[in-house]
C-alpha cells in the first residue's frame, strides 16, 4: 500500500494488458479496489476502455476528463476501480 508505479515502455510492448492484469490481480487476490490512476494519451482512451471491458469487466473504470467542473463532479463520486485521467495532469 501507498506505493507508486510507472510503466513507461515503448509502444507495442503490452503496457495495456500488463496494467490491466496487475490491477485485476490486486482486485481479486488482495481485495484492493482502488481508486487507481492510469494516465494515458487521449488518442488511446477508447482502446484502454475496450481492453478493460474485455480483460477485467468486473473493474469499474471511470474516465476523468473534461473541464474543471466536470472533473470535480467525477472526483466527488464514490467509485471503485480505476480513475483514468487523460492527456494532462
Amino acid at each position: 500500500r501507498n506505493n507508486s508505479v510507472i510503466l513507461a515502455d515503448e509502444m507495442g510492448l503490452g503496457k495495456t494488458i500488463q496494467t490491466i492484469s496487475f490491477l485485476s490481480y490486486l482486485f481479486h487476490q488482495h481485495q484492493l479496489y482502488g481508486p487507481f490512476l492510469v494516465v494515458v494519451p487521449l488518442s488511446t482512451l477508447t482502446s484502454w476502455q475496450r481492453e478493460f471491458e474485455v480483460w477485467a469487466p468486473e473493474i469499474n473504470v471511470v474516465v476523468y476528463i473534461g473541464d474543471l467542473m466536470s472533473r470535480n463532479m467525477v472526483c466527488n463520486q464514490k467509485a471503485q476501480g480505476v480513475w483514468g485521467w487523460v492527456e494532462t495532469l
